[in-house]
């Protein structure tokens, strides 16, 4: 197994060496591979494969653009410094259901990739038909592998969200939390405190809704919500002491009181005129941005957008989600998954990659360059990112709600049954149905969807 890493060092070396030789800078890493071992740097095994000895080259497929694949390539352009012999290709494939459609083409067709980002409600799939790589095999080797406090370094709740039936099949890569965003001077010219509960928050977004031209219409909003609201219903559904799905039955659970409470409570300001979706606009974060909304519900990815699209005299910060029974955060995100494809040479370069990616230091500049919260908590300490939640407090949310975190449900057709949900929600918002028999509905549509989805 660990015939790539002694000939990976080992090329380095070489070219270090060169390198001193002709007085040329040696090249900078961003993380030292924590395999290298003083034995296996010098001289290779004895027996290599010829796929060991040339060059191994392996693809990772993501849905990465604009900062976020500039960074991952800066990360890939360093582990190419450091395994000069492993070649990795990236593949941008479009958004993220572009990328989900073409693994699943990729699947049928027995031509997936090395690696590739994914949601853990689409990789269960992959999971179920035997698909996908159970990397304790590279975790725990000794030289290869983690120590046990380096293993403790990944959130419980991250490292969760890889493993099946004690198998892990991915790795956390691309993390991010659900947070309310508000216009500070909006607040406080009303004289409106951040809202940390749910009866607070109501009181506020009908405070912060203005008819300024008196058409019986807002002309600013107190709370936007984002279109696709069904997906990430998941939060108050918890903060009310329930859950969306059950994964270990696979069965829906939306006609539920905990349910009914967070949709009756969401739907308050929507009568009330105080909330509205997001619809034109796409994202809920815009109307902020443009003084158009006191406050949103977005991610943190959204921070870089909110950063260079915010009007001139306009403060945007953000606070966790206001509780109701408990004070539940929702983290999203993908991770990065190792398919059961290619040589074993490929695997164990596949897995290099995926450990140097996910290494403290890449985490944290990986962090610093986008909206995304690193995977490693020893990164709010790394010198990179550090800096980053100096300048930026806002950032440091994500570290102080992690106690409280938990990630959505990831049973085959989960987000089928979710869209199922979504039809009954809208009918709700719009006046159209009643609660019960919309959740009545929902639950039935929810489990023929996952039905079909599972036997698809």
């Amino acid at each position: 197994m660990k015939k790539i890493a002694a000939l990976t060092l080992a090329a380095a070396m070489a070219v270090t060496m060169t390198a001193c030789s002709t007085d040329t800078k040696a090249p900078e890493t961003t993380a030292a591979p924590a395999e290298a071992a003083p034995a296996e740097t010098t001289t290779a095994p004895a027996e290599t494969t010829a796929a060991e000895q040339e060059e191994v080259e392996i693809t990772f497929w993501h849905a990465m653009s604009g900062v976020n694949e500039e960074a991952i390539q800066k990360i890939t352009d360093d582990f190419t410094k450091e395994y000069p012999n492993i070649k990795v290709t990236l593949m941008n494939q479009g958004g993220y259901l572009d990328l989900f459609d073409k693994l699943m083409a990729s699947a049928k067709a027995d031509q997936l990739p090395n690696l590739a980002q994914i949601y853990s409600n689409r990789l269960s799939w992959y999971v179920d038909k035997g698909l996908v790589l159970d990397l304790n095999t590279y975790m725990n080797d000794s030289e290869l592998g983690y120590t046990a406090e380096e293993k403790a370094d990944f959130p419980e709740m991250f490292m969760d969200n890889c493993i099946w039936d004690g198998a892990q099949y991915a790795m956390p890569f691309n993390k991010s939390q659900m947070v309310l965003y508000y216009n500070v001077d909006m607040l406080k010219e009303a004289g409106v405190e951040v809202p940390t509960t749910w009866e607070e928050w109501a009181d506020a977004a009908q405070k912060l809704t203005k008819d300024t031209d008196g058409d019986g219409e807002p002309d600013i909003y107190g709370m936007v919500f984002a279109n696709n609201l069904s997906t990430d219903i998941a939060p108050w559904v918890k903060q009310a002491g329930g859950n969306t799905l059950d994964d270990a039955t696979s069965t829906p659970l939306f006609d539920t009181p905990e349910m009914k409470e967070a949709i009756e409570f969401l739907n308050s300001m929507f009568q009330n005129k105080s909330a509205r979706f997001a619809g034109e606009d796409k994202n809920a974060n815009i109307p902020v941005q443009q003084g158009r909304a006191a406050m949103c519900v977005a991610s943190t990815s959204a921070l870089p957008y909110i950063e260079e699209g915010t009007m001139e005299g306009i403060t945007i910060d953000a606070a966790a989600l206001p509780g109701h029974k408990n004070n539940a955060q929702l983290y999203y995100g993908t991770n990065v998954t190792i398919y059961n494809t290619g040589t074993d040479a490929e695997k164990e370069a596949s897995w290099l990659y995926l450990k140097f990616l996910t290494s403290t230091e890449n985490t944290a500049y990986f962090a610093a360059q986008t909206g995304y919260i690193p995977v490693r908590k020893s990164a709010e300490t790394d010198p990179v990112f550090a800096a980053v939640l100096a300048e930026k407090p806002i950032k440091q949310l994500c570290f102080r709600c992690m106690d409280d975190g938990f990630q959505g449900e990831r049973c085959i057709g989960s987000i089928n049954a979710l869209d199922a949900l979504g039809d009954q929600i809208d009918l709700i918002f719009s006046g159209e149905k009643d609660v019960d028999t919309a959740l009545k509905d929902a639950q039935a549509n929810g489990e023929k969807a996952i039905a079909e989805a599972q036997n698809n």
